[in-house]
């Protein structure tokens, strides 16, 4: 799905005129953006679920109501993708209201809550659909970013981990489980996970970045380069991994390739906060030959 809001959430800052030998300095930020926002592009947690007639209707002798809820759960979907998130839940409510039990449905609805700032009845959906469906990964997953965004990270933690003991290929998971041993300032814990998570998925953007921001911080400025290489080539076209790859290349002494990387930003988000830093740094840079 592509709409979504933009996140360019990660974010190394140091000065990069500091010498090689102080390249244990540790990089000034890791700005997450919420976990939802994280996930661009990962159908299986950012946009309703696929369509799924309901399996019951609560009128036998009617089959118009199947055709009915189905037609309002559509539509719910289409109004999600366009993002008008209040004729979303419109819809996902009609829908529910001819097929309760639908688990689904309920994450569905849950998610139009979340993207309309109402994170309590967001968690209330959630809990519904796992109720009725305890093996609906993505419905774990999006109860914990709702947890997560409201600072309730140890029920956020347990969340995560029940999205992974439902569904073990979800990389999202261990990504938002990361990010979320960051703001603990649990680092290890975090980079473990981002490495779970490149491993399930290596063509997972958000997980290459996370993982490179992660070694970074670490003082692995090797493995650094390596992930965020790995991010650049998945999105060339992305300002926070090429900012954050120059910052890297500036650590390591290598200037001309990290002055290439802060002019990519610059042409390519020249009006982004990624833009103005890129400037700062690249008057920081050793003039060119």
């Amino acid at each position: 799905m592509t709409r979504t809001r933009l996140w360019l959430a990660l974010g190394i800052g140091a000065m990069l005129v500091l010498p090689i030998a102080m390249s244990g300095l540790a990089f000034y930020e890791l700005a997450m953006a919420q976990p939802a926002d994280l996930i661009i592009g990962r159908p299986l947690v950012v946009t309703p679920t696929p369509f799924v007639a309901p399996s019951a209707t609560p009128d036998p002798d009617s089959s118009d109501l199947q055709l009915q809820a189905a037609e309002a759960y559509q539509a719910g979907l289409a109004a999600y993708e366009s993002g008008d998130y209040i004729l979303a839940e419109t819809n996902f409510r009609a829908a529910l209201a001819l097929a309760p039990g639908e688990a689904n449905w309920h994450n569905s609805l849950g998610l139009s809550l979340a993207q309309l700032k109402r994170l309590d009845e967001a968690v209330a959906e959630y809990q519904t659909a796992i109720a009725l469906d305890s093996a609906l990964a993505e419905a774990h997953y999006n109860l914990g970013t709702a947890f997560h965004a409201q600072g309730r990270w140890s029920e956020a933690e347990a969340a995560y981990q029940d999205a992974l003991q439902a569904g073990p290929e979800l990389a999202p998971a261990y990504v938002s489980l990361g990010n979320l041993y960051e703001d603990q300032g649990r680092s290890l814990e975090a980079l473990a996970a981002y490495e779970q998570a490149v491993a399930l998925d290596p063509a997972l953007l958000t997980a290459q970045l996370n993982l490179g921001v992660a070694y970074a911080n670490a003082g692995d400025l090797t493995g650094a380069r390596t992930a965020l290489e790995k991010a650049v080539a998945l999105d060339p076209e992305h300002a926070a991994a090429h900012f954050n790859l120059g910052v890297v290349h500036a650590h390591r002494g290598a200037v001309e390739l990290a002055r290439e990387q802060f002019e990519l930003v610059l042409s390519l988000a020249p009006q982004s906060t990624w833009a103005s830093q890129a400037i700062e740094h690249l008057r920081s840079l050793q003039p060119a030959p």
